[in-house]
This record gives C-alpha cells, sequence and structure tokens, in this order.
C-alpha cells in the first residue's frame, strides 16, 4: 500500500494547475489531465501502485510525493486540516519614513499594540538609529528596510534588520509568487495582502496599505494608541481582509491564486463575489506571463469580469 504525502498540495487553474511539495519547496507546473489523477489520490489518500499510471507513479516516487507503507499503519497518517490562525490584530506595520520623530512614535505604535513585523520605507542611512531604538522593545520583533539607497546595502545586517531593495517590475510578477506554508494557508481564508497589516505613510496618515484610499488616522492625533485600538477591529478598517481570491473574478481561475500576494484592490460585485478593474499579469486562461510569447490579455480574449469586457 502506499499513502500520497500531507505535504502535497494541488491547486487547479483553469488551463493548468500547479502541484507543490511542502517538505521539500518543490513546485510543479502541470497539465490539468495530470491534476485531476492526482486530486483523485489525494482525495483517497492511500492506494495501490497498480491504481496509479505508471508515469505518474514513478514521478511521484522520485519527487518523495507518495511513499509505501504497511496496510495497517494507515491511522499514523492523518490528514492536514488547513486552519488559519494569528494571535496578533496587525502582522504588519508599513511606515514610509520622513523623520526620526515619526519612527519613535512609530516603534510606539508597534509596542503599545503588539505588532511583530515593522517595514520601513527609507532611503537614509539611519539603521543604527532605528536598531538603537528597539534594541530593549519586544515588539517589533523584526524590521525590514525597503530601500533604493545602494549605500545602505553596503550595510552589515545588524539587529532585527533585513535589508532589501525594491525594483521597478510589476508588483506580480513571475518571480513574485511565493511558495510557502503561512501564505499557502493564509490564502484560503483572507487576502493575503490587505489582512492584518497597518500603513503610516510620510504625511502621518493611517490606512489599511499604501494603495487604500481611506484615512483613518494621523500619527499626530492625540491618543492615538486607543483611537487604533478600535480602529483596527472595525469593519471598515477590515473590509478587504477576508476577500480571497476564491471569490475574485479571474483570481478565482489562476493557479497560483494561493501564492500570489496582490496589491490591487477588490472592487465588490455583490454579497459573495469581487472583482479588479486592472488585469494581472499573468493570464490563467491561457498560462502565460505577460513577459511570454503568445500572451495576450484577458480582454483580448473575450472574457468578461465586470469592467473586463
Amino acid at each position: 500500500m502506499f499513502v500520497i504525502s500531507s505535504n502535497i498540495t494541488l491547486t487547479k487553474g483553469y488551463k493548468k494547475s500547479i502541484l507543490g511539495n511542502f517538505k521539500n519547496n518543490n513546485l510543479f507546473h502541470i497539465e490539468n489531465n495530470q491534476a485531476f489523477e492526482i486530486h483523485e489520490l489525494i482525495k483517497k489518500r492511500f492506494f495501490k501502485k497498480e491504481d496509479v499510471t505508471p508515469g505518474l507513479f514513478d514521478f511521484l516516487t522520485e519527487n518523495r510525493m507518495v511513499y509505501k507503507i504497511p496496510e495497517n499503519t494507515k491511522n499514523n497518517f492523518p490528514k492536514k486540516k488547513l486552519q488559519y490562525e494569528s494571535k496578533y490584530h496587525i502582522e504588519f506595520l508599513i511606515y514610509n519614513y520622513s523623520s526620526l520623530i515619526g519612527i519613535d512614535e512609530v516603534i510606539d505604535i508597534c509596542e503599545k499594540i503588539c505588532v511583530p513585523n515593522l517595514v520601513i520605507d527609507l532611503n537614509s542611512n539611519i539603521i543604527n538609529q532605528i536598531e538603537e531604538k528597539i534594541k530593549d522593545k519586544p515588539f517589533p520583533e523584526s524590521v525590514t528596510i525597503l530601500t533604493n539607497n545602494k549605500e545602505i546595502l553596503l550595510e552589515k545586517n545588524r539587529f532585527r534588520i533585513l535589508i532589501t531593495q525594491k525594483d521597478n517590475r510589476p508588483f506580480v510578477h513571475r518571480d513574485s509568487v511565493d511558495f510557502n506554508y503561512p501564505l499557502f494557508v493564509e490564502s484560503h481564508f483572507h487576502h493575503n495582502y490587505f489582512n492584518k497589516k497597518l500603513y503610516i505613510g510620510n504625511k502621518g496618515e493611517i490606512k489599511n496599505t499604501p494603495e487604500s484610499i481611506e484615512i483613518f488616522a494621523n500619527l499626530d492625533d492625540l491618543n492615538l494608541i486607543e483611537k487604533l485600538s478600535e480602529i483596527i477591529t472595525s469593519n471598515e478598517f477590515q473590509k478587504f481582509w477576508n476577500v480571497h481570491k476564491d471569490a475574485c473574478d479571474v483570481c478565482k481561475d489562476c493557479e497560483f491564486k494561493y501564492m500570489c500576494v496582490d496589491n490591487r484592490i477588490p472592487q465588490k460585485k455583490n454579497e459573495k463575489e469581487w472583482f479588479h478593474t486592472t488585469e494581472c499579469n499573468y493570464n490563467p486562461y491561457i498560462a502565460k506571463w505577460k513577459e511570454e510569447k503568445g500572451y495576450i490579455t484577458i480582454k483580448e480574449l473575450g472574457s468578461t469580469s465586470n469592467n473586463f469586457i
């Protein structure tokens, strides 16, 4: 008897599907006819070798996706249940840096409302000052610096500082697809870009994300921590948090939907469905990225999604 690994995930798209193995981080773009047979195996969990197409069985075995087991050990292989959990009201605070005074206030917000991850967009080489300000504080637990300043990139990583460099590519592109289990699980239940985020702009404006339209408060407001505690639990602030990709036109047909972080603002179609007014750089109906030969837009295909015709 054989069992298919509980670390295997299959995401079906309109044209192709994604087969992934979280144990070794392998990812395969496969045809939907192969996906159908694998889907049946995942549903059954336990099977005999002769139940599987020989070529597919060899592929799954070589990539450590199926294992031979004694029949009396079936109960030792329980099925994994997807469950998203987070103990924080806000997971990420993104700050568009303007002054060290602002940094003090932002770090205070992280500490008071327990935000584990601080992301700072800046071009000034002030890493040492930030390190000094957070070294004795429980929150933030990690700090990421987003910058185009090459001098900052020459600086060694210090206390809870990770430096990344921005580029000019579209927000969603081939290399932005991220295959990791926490993101995969979150994407089944929430919008993985808007969920549990707080943004503070360089004028002190406080929003859900940089792209969000609604401004809920300002860094200069009196009783800010008390005010923020009410804001971040409000339905209005969280209105996009639960708009997962299975509820969005086009995205629901995409095999990358649980691996893609998308900053487009969803538009409400009805009580259960959403759409976007701009196209993604991947077209799931032809399984091609914008830079690939043969790519055409969804609009050119004649598909419709409210504003897409």
